[in-house]
């Protein structure tokens, strides 16, 4: 299956000529999230303190907002511009943070066992077919062994009159033979997640329309 990662830079360009927060249009979108986070993290499985780090972290919103909470932050996005834009809003907020342009394939910036806390704020459902192992199995790399592996990401059932180009099929969305968003049914995440080698200690999934959203709190099993 086709795929084409580099595309989210110009989505970033557009939001950020238009002032936009960040990916998602609204500011009220971060505040969710937020709160949703809050309520994971207030149940005692994420670390409180450490080393953390946000795959597609995007202009960076929930990496800052950890980082004052006092994790040492880092975050790794495709798109420079959403790079540079995260760089400028922790500068503004005088916010220590580490961003970088990278790929969440290989994470090649990070040495092993470098992190104690790895969030996936919805940027699996963007990863297709093999690279969703490769995203798994570089995460484990970076992760400390017994490490935290939060996971956010939309999921089906799917209502297939909301979401355009969608392949009840596959799975996936399809636009011009590229595929999109990857709509995984709850069960079949769980399973990729589990052979990668992560533990699940908590999951639910929220359903809404047009789509679901699986949380997964995991752990890294030691060797």
């Amino acid at each position: 299956m086709k795929t084409n990662y580099s595309a989210h830079d110009k989505v970033y360009k557009h939001h950020k000529e238009e002032k936009l927060p960040g990916w998602d249009s609204s500011e009220k979108d971060y505040i969710e999230f937020k709160v949703h986070l809050e309520k994971i993290i207030a149940r005692g499985l994420a670390p409180r303190v450490g080393k953390f780090l946000e795959l597609g972290c995007g202009a960076g919103n929930i990496a800052i907002w950890l980082a004052k909470k006092g994790y040492e932050t880092y975050g790794v996005d495709i798109a420079p511009t959403a790079i540079a834009w995260a760089q400028e809003k922790a500068q503004k907020q005088n916010v220590v943070a580490h961003f970088s342009t990278g790929n969440v394939l290989d994470l090649s910036t990070y040495s092993n066992a470098f992190f104690d806390f790895v969030l996936d704020g919805h940027c699996l459902h963007c990863i297709i077919g093999e690279d969703r192992q490769k995203m798994f199995s570089s995460v484990r790399r970076v992760l400390k062994q017994g490490g935290y592996f939060l996971i956010n990401t939309m999921c089906g059932p799917v209502n297939p009159e909301k979401v355009k180009n969608f392949d009840p099929i596959s799975g996936y969305t399809i636009f011009k033979g590229i595929a999109t968003r990857y709509y995984g049914l709850p069960d079949s995440i769980l399973a990729e997640i589990e052979k990668a080698g992560f533990s699940i200690m908590h999951w639910e999934v929220e359903h809404g329309d047009p789509n679901a959203t699986l949380t997964v709190e995991a752990v890294n099993h030691e060797s």
